[in-house]
């Protein structure tokens, strides 16, 4: 299963009109939580250490000429571990990534302070887990104020331990790096070094 994220909607439609970067940048996480992809994701949940891989595209045909975007790529491990989730980006670069210091209490708190020294500004969008927040208070600090449940996400509970990734939702570009087209989570692949993983990502019009 995959979904084209809500910011991916947008992606698309930019490119129709002949604007925005093509959306051919792959990367792959761990998805620690087993967690499923939802159209409200902004970020991986997880991003693994290697970099993105730029790459290659086409126009398929899936039931009619052309009705397939096609974005082949392959990985290589640096190491063992788990990967379950991929996604394509219009940048080849990761978005800022943390993990909380201090989480939000259960899924109405909106106070929350991040373990690393990045401070989103005011107006920023975060992911942990399958939930977007809003940053709306605490512009040049870690401890931050939010909007739970945002772009349509569902609040839900968090840990210290969970991976906080910035990225942009619909209408939005303030996160450097930030913006998915399209996001998969998929079963568990259990890497040790140097094994490689060639994607063949399809979106379809229909």
């Amino acid at each position: 299963m995959a979904v084209v994220t809500s910011k991916g909607r947008e992606i698309i439609f930019n490119r129709l009109k002949g604007s925005g970067s093509e959306p051919l940048n792959l990367g792959w996480g761990n998805n620690p939580n087993s967690l499923t992809e939802n159209v409200s994701d902004v970020a991986l949940f997880k991003e693994a250490s290697e970099s993105r891989v730029t790459g290659t595209s086409s126009l398929v045909t899936t039931t009619t000429p052309s009705d397939t975007y096609q974005v082949t790529g392959t990985f290589t491990s640096a190491g063992a571990q788990t990967i379950a989730e991929v996604a394509l980006s219009d940048s080849a670069s990761k978005p800022f990534s943390s993990t909380w210091s201090t989480a939000p209490t259960g899924t109405s708190g909106t106070s929350a302070t991040l373990g690393a020294s990045y401070t989103p500004a005011n107006g920023t969008y975060i992911q942990c887990r399958g939930e977007v927040m809003q940053v709306t208070a605490g512009t040049g600090t870690t401890s931050l104020t939010l909007v739970r449940g945002a772009n349509n996400s569902t609040a839900v509970s968090q840990s210290n331990a969970d991976t906080v990734t910035a990225g942009n939702i619909p209408g939005v570009s303030t996160v450097t790096n930030g913006s998915l087209l399209f996001h998969s989570a998929h079963g568990a692949q259990v890497l040790a070094t140097s094994d490689q993983v060639a994607y063949t990502l399809k979106v379809q019009l229909t």
